[in-house]
């Protein structure tokens, strides 16, 4: 069966409410007339009819038991006897005086409200197997030193007929407003998704040769004007991110087919004419160094693949003390610094801790960095300082420096400056970009500063360990 669409979901669980709305509403009204016309009308009716006879008794306490039908002196008799059946009864159950509204009925005295008229209490009951239903009340009263009980009860059929009525508007209110309302939450509801579909629809029409467009922004800022305005911040990313793997992939090729195609060049000359023992094994020591120009590559290509799939991912890492971290990088760097005559100076780190392969690969490949691109007797400054939760650890050279228009784009991969080309011609341009990459995945971020002339200090940020 085919599942229902959202505007439909949406209509059937808002009718849904509604009816749920209606149906408190109804029971808690229903609830409460009945209670209202019960209790404050034929309860307070009957009860001040009791009273009434009750004081009536008790004032000619010498004079024979009877209803008062008919007050004295010349008034008329009181209609709010005319509807009501009225008993007077001993305790023992014996029927006293009745009015003449009861004929020869009498009303229900039970041994078990006998009983609660001798506590002295008074007792408000429905009777159904009367002739008819009633309400009535039961008040002990003493006459004469006697103790006797008033009973007045009242039909129940109009107030019946009254709440039946109420039920019944009850009910076709209910419909009408369920009816009206749900008639206004559909039209409602596709009006407000009317837009969505909209944006569905060019959503569709734009694939992946047309990341470059966008939704069609509406013209009040509400909330479907923040969803478009998301999608299309996520589009412009996406696009970014497509274009970042469009330049990706054509350097990553350039770069794998320059080496490939020389070396094979360099094979085929030499296999067209045979040559002696010292020219084979030059050609296989040039060789070698390319393919090892690859293995190179090709690690760190698959370095920023492994970095790429574990983006957004929690890294479990090693944790430990920095100071002896960036004193084995030094380390690894002295001998290559020597070579070129640089010199680095390791200021005293803080005593805090940090990922492993933060120190592994970041500062590894800055600090190597720096000292190619120093000059001889040039200086590399290695500081690290503690900035409340986080760690900075700045490494500054004495090299040419950057250009301000090449300072945007040193953490692209495979970019390479006026000056990397011209000082180390033999580079990829992935270092830095992979080293940004492990620094982003352990929760810090790289930073550089530079002026042509001045050098240049790269700052790698970083939460401390725990």
């Amino acid at each position: 069966m085919r599942p229902l669409s959202f505007k439909a979901r949406l209509t059937l669980w808002h009718l849904l409410a509604v009816v749920v709305v209606l149906t408190i509403t109804a029971l808690a009204a229903d609830w409460a007339l009945s209670r209202a016309v019960l209790d404050q009308v034929i309860d307070g009716a009957v009860l001040a009819l009791a009273e009434a006879e009750a004081a009536a008794l008790t004032t000619t306490p010498q004079s024979a038991i009877r209803v008062h039908e008919v007050p004295p002196g010349t008034a008329a008799p009181s209609f709010a006897r005319l509807d009501k059946f009225v008993q007077v009864v001993d305790l023992d159950g014996r029927v006293i005086a009745r009015g003449l509204t009861l004929g020869t009925a009498r009303l229900p005295a039970p041994p078990s409200l006998l009983a609660r008229l001798r506590d002295r209490e008074t007792v408000f009951e429905t009777v159904h197997d009367f002739e008819e239903p009633i309400r009535m009340v039961s008040l002990p009263v003493d006459v004469g030193g006697e103790r006797y009980a008033v009973q007045v009860a009242m039909s129940l059929d109009d107030a019946y007929a009254v709440l039946g009525s109420a039920r019944r508007l009850f009910g076709a209110m209910a419909i009408g407003i369920l009816l009206g309302v749900g008639l206004i939450g559909m039209i409602l509801t596709r009006r407000a998704l009317r837009p969505i579909d909209r944006i569905v629809a060019r959503a569709r029409e734009i694939g992946e040769s047309g990341v470059g467009e966008r939704l069609p922004r509406p013209a009040q800022q509400d909330e479907i004007g923040r969803l478009v305005d998301t999608l299309n911040d996520m589009l412009a990313r996406i696009e970014g991110s497509f274009e970042v793997q469009r330049r990706f992939t054509a350097d990553a090729a350039h770069e794998l087919q320059s080496p490939l195609s020389r070396l094979r060049m360099e094979l085929e000359v030499t296999l067209r004419r045979r040559r002696d023992t010292a020219e084979y094994e030059e050609t296989l020591r040039s060789c070698l160094g390319k393919v090892e120009r690859l293995a190179i590559l090709t690690r760190e290509l698959l370095t920023l693949a492994r970095l790429d799939a574990e983006q957004g991912r929690p890294v479990p890492a090693h944790v430990v003390t920095l100071g002896p971290l960036l004193e084995g990088a030094v380390r690894r760097l002295t001998p290559e610094a020597d070579k070129r005559r640089v010199t680095i100076a390791l200021h005293p780190s803080p005593s805090v801790r940090c990922a492993e392969g933060l120190a592994d690969l970041v500062f590894t490949n800055v600090l190597d960095n720096a000292v190619k691109f120093s000059p001889p007797g040039g200086r590399v400054v290695v500081d690290a300082a503690a900035e409340g939760a986080e760690v900075v650890v700045a490494v500054s050279d004495t090299g040419p420096g950057i250009p301000a228009d090449e300072l945007p784009r040193v953490f692209e991969r495979f970019y390479r400056g006026r000056t990397a080309r011209a000082n180390e011609p033999k580079g990829f341009g992935l270092g830095l970009a992979i080293s940004e990459a492990v620094v982003k995945q352990h929760g810090g971020a790289m930073s550089v500063e530079s002026a042509p002339g001045s050098g240049a200090t790269f700052r790698v940020r970083f939460p401390a360990g725990a």
